[in-house]
């Protein structure tokens, strides 16, 4: 999205996530495992819904029109959806499914009324389990991000996955901004998939699933270099996405099933809330995972006020366990992030290493529902009966008492409540030992997860619905692009303003319009009736070509004979595409090329090759070099070297480059050492 066009209609921050989970039409996209039934086995869809009144849910295969099978279900009866076991070329395909364009698998589940209700796949094997709750319409978008977290270790059923299931036909899908190092598999080549991109064409229900497979053979590129990929596509499509099976260890062959299904980037938020499972103290298996939608995400953990890290579109972040209030199930964290970005949560079942579960977090906001009713048989994982727990996260203005669970039992009692550092407006509680269908009802906003265990498996699933709240519009004037454009909010009737700039709020723009002053990204917070939301972001860029280069050293002083990282990033700020972009850097006599490694392109001393670069879009190319001093030289050298860039377009300059960097290398007098009347000279250039 950019200033081009003339009008933007941006929902808030809480419209984003409106009617998640529960809704009237859900679709699970199929997956793929690394070994028939070493991740998932027996499988299970459970349907439930808070409507009274009985309805009738209708459930769809791939592109068949045909109605698969039928469930009439009520608050007081959910429904079960057995599947064939393991991979069944509906939820979970085979090899001969995989790489390729697919019509028979995947599942779509609509109610013949508009009814909502709730969707929420469990699986298992002999020693692992995974759930996935659907979002429902509100996962239906244009432009994701590939989630999960790095998969450690070998084993030959480690694996990492993406399924991409169509709305519409001939929706045209870009998979792009991964490893270039990491493949994919098709049919039984798990290398089959090389290039550094690929376009997928889909009509309606139609399925791809691509395999990012890690087996026996550990490198980084399948490990975690999918996560922070972009999948954008033409019109709406629903992912799903993570890893069957996972490893928390290093050389180790722990593994267990992590899965969830995310919303779309315009679909975020800025501020999470985190509860522990049950996972060791050491923290394998207890840690959030923030994926970058923007440049320059700074990421904020408890309050604190410098960011634990800053990183970029696509890269991802693991914020460590430490963070946790405590070690025990039930601490929390609180997250912030200054631009909106993916938050998945890796959580352990038990303290067993191999217990992991994977979770989707959606962003807390104060018009979260105030009921989550219901989560149907939570101890039941396709079969075989788990510990059954909640985690809730509630609005500290509402008292205790007005909170209450129940499970197939009754009433809960509910324990005290966990403050949430860094925040006044958050408190979590965690709900062990719950059985049955389970509900959680206040008088004020809150969000719901669980998780549970059988030996070996770990499960969870965050299942909270969202309620809609009002959009804003924005409006374009003045060209659309820098330096004549201006936002300005649509029939604003908000009672409070503040617009912000890469994060950062700027300084008396408090009105319904602002005019950006240079390219970047922006949105604007209002506040109605004491709630306050975010508006999704906008990027600014100029009318003319800007390119923007720069050129980092990991230090400046260094003595003869040390390694130097060089680190040059090359960023288009113009609204309009650069073609044949490319980047020289000539190392100066002293400094010698080890290795380089570049995020998008070619790299052939001195030149980076990288192509088309589009309106936002920051590549990095990475320089390891030995820096020397001549072989005779008594002095301290200093040495300076500078990039440049060329493309088809002008380069208009109005961002200031900062292209050089300047090191020095020490020179170490030489010491004498006197043995034996013999005078010994030795020069040491370190």
């Amino acid at each position: 999205m950019n200033f081009q066009k003339i009008l933007f209609t941006v929902l808030l921050l809480c419209a984003a996530i409106g009617n998640a989970q529960l809704s009237d039409l859900h679709y699970l996209p199929p997956l793929k495992q690394g070994q028939n039934n070493q991740a998932i086995q027996q499988q299970a869809i459970h349907l439930s819904t808070p409507e009274t009144t009985p309805f009738t849910v209708n459930v769809y295969r791939g592109t068949n029109p045909a109605i698969l099978t039928s469930f009439t279900i009520s608050n007081t009866a959910p429904a079960v959806y057995n599947l064939a076991n393991g991979d069944n070329n509906i939820t979970l395909v085979d090899n001969a499914h995989t790489g390729i364009v697919i019509t028979d698998a995947g599942l779509r589940f609509e109610s013949t009324g508009g009814e909502r209700f709730y969707v929420n796949y469990r699986g298992r094997s002999g020693s692992q389990a995974a759930s996935l709750t659907s979002k429902g319409r509100t996962a239906m978008g244009t432009q994701f991000k590939w989630g999960g977290v790095p998969n450690l270790g070998t084993h030959p059923s480690k694996s990492n996955t993406l399924g991409i299931m169509a709305t519409e036909d001939n929706t045209t899908i870009d998979v792009f901004g991964y490893d270039p190092n990491c493949v994919f598999r098709s049919g039984n080549n798990v290398s089959a998939l090389t290039n550094d991109s690929y376009q997928i064409t889909l009509n309606a229900n139609e399925s791809f699933v691509f395999e990012a497979y890690l087996g026996n053979n550990f490198s980084l590129a399948q490990s975690e270099g999918w996560i922070g990929a972009s999948i954008v596509a033409d019109k709406d499509i629903v992912i799903s996405n993570g890893s069957m099976n996972y490893g928390r260890q290093a050389n180790n062959s722990n593994r267990d099933a992590g899965i969830d299904q995310p919303v779309p980037e315009n679909r975020l938020g800025k501020e999470y809330v985190f509860i522990r499972g049950n996972g060791n103290a050491n923290g394998w298996t207890e840690f959030p995972l923030i994926i970058a939608t923007q440049n320059n995400t700074a990421i904020y953990v408890n309050g604190a006020t410098t960011p634990i890290a800053t990183i970029n579109n696509g890269e991802f972040f693991e914020i460590p366990s430490s963070n946790y209030s405590s070690n025990t199930v039930g601490a929390n964290m609180y997250v912030t992030t200054s631009k909106d970005a993916y938050a998945y949560q890796c959580m352990g079942g038990s303290t067993a290493a191999y217990t992991q579960g994977l979770n989707f977090v959606a962003p807390v906001n104060c018009l979260l529902p105030d009921t989550m009713d219901n989560i149907p048989d939570i101890r039941n994982a396709a079969g075989v009966t788990v510990t059954g727990g909640v985690t809730i996260i509630a609005s500290t203005s509402t008292p205790d008492a007005n909170i209450t669970v129940t499970d197939g039992n009754g009433n809960v009692a509910l324990p005290p409540a966990n403050t949430v550092t860094g925040t006044g407006l958050w408190k979590t509680f965690y709900v062990p030992n719950l059985t049955g269908n389970v509900s959680v009802n206040s008088t004020g906003p809150i969000a719901v997860g669980f998780i549970g265990f059988n030996g070996a498996r770990g499960i969870a699933g965050y299942f909270s619905g969202f309620d809609t709240v009002p959009e804003v519009d924005l409006q374009v004037t003045g060209g659309g692009c820098l330096p004549t454009a201006q936002v300005e909010v649509v029939d604003a009737n908000f009672d409070d303003y503040q617009w912000f700039e890469n994060g950062l709020l700027i300084a008396g723009a408090n009105a319904s319009t602002y005019t950006p002053t240079r390219a970047g990204d922006y949105f604007v917070r209002v506040t109605k009736g004491g709630c306050t939301y975010d508006s999704q972001p906008l990027q600014a860029y100029y009318c003319d070509p800007d390119v923007v280069i720069r050129k980092t050293a990991n230090q400046n002083t260094v003595g003869n004979g040390n390694n130097v990282t060089f680190t040059i990033t090359v960023e288009s700020l113009g609204r309009d595409p650069i073609t044949n972009v490319v980047l020289t850097d000539v190392l100066p006599d002293g400094i010698s090329l080890l290795s380089a490694s570049q995020t998008k392109g070619s790299f052939n001393y001195p030149n980076w090759n990288i192509g088309t670069m589009n309106s936002g879009d920051l590549e990095t190319l990475t320089l390891l070099t030995k820096v020397s001093l001549p072989d005779i030289y008594t002095q301290t050298a200093t040495y300076t070297n500078t990039i440049s860039n060329a493309q088809d377009q002008v380069d208009a300059n109005i961002t200031t480059d900062d292209p050089s960097e300047t090191i020095t290398v020490n020179f170490q007098a030489p010491q004498t050492v006197i043995t034996n009347r013999r005078i010994t000279v030795r020069v040491n250039k370190s």
